[in-house]
């Protein structure tokens, strides 16, 4: 094996293991509780979309405001 492929070897090994410290970080960060309420971030942002989707199909539900030609 001559320098040049021993450089491009020992790059992708440094990018693999760069690449899975930073997924391993990124879950942690997602999916470790924290905070008073000891939920993760996935938790609070999937229970923002819950409540943004439950106004949403409010809105759409109640006449005067789900239809702009009522007024």
């Amino acid at each position: 094996m001559n320098l040049q492929e021993t450089r491009k070897t020992k790059q992708k090994g440094q990018a693999m293991v760069e690449y899975t410290i930073c997924a391993a970080m990124l879950i942690l960060a997602l999916f470790v509780p924290f905070g008073d309420d000891n939920k993760s971030v996935a938790n609070r942002l999937v229970e923002a979309i819950k409540k943004n989707h439950e106004a949403r199909v409010f809105a759409i539900g109640n006449p005067i405001i789900g239809s702009p030609g009522l007024q």
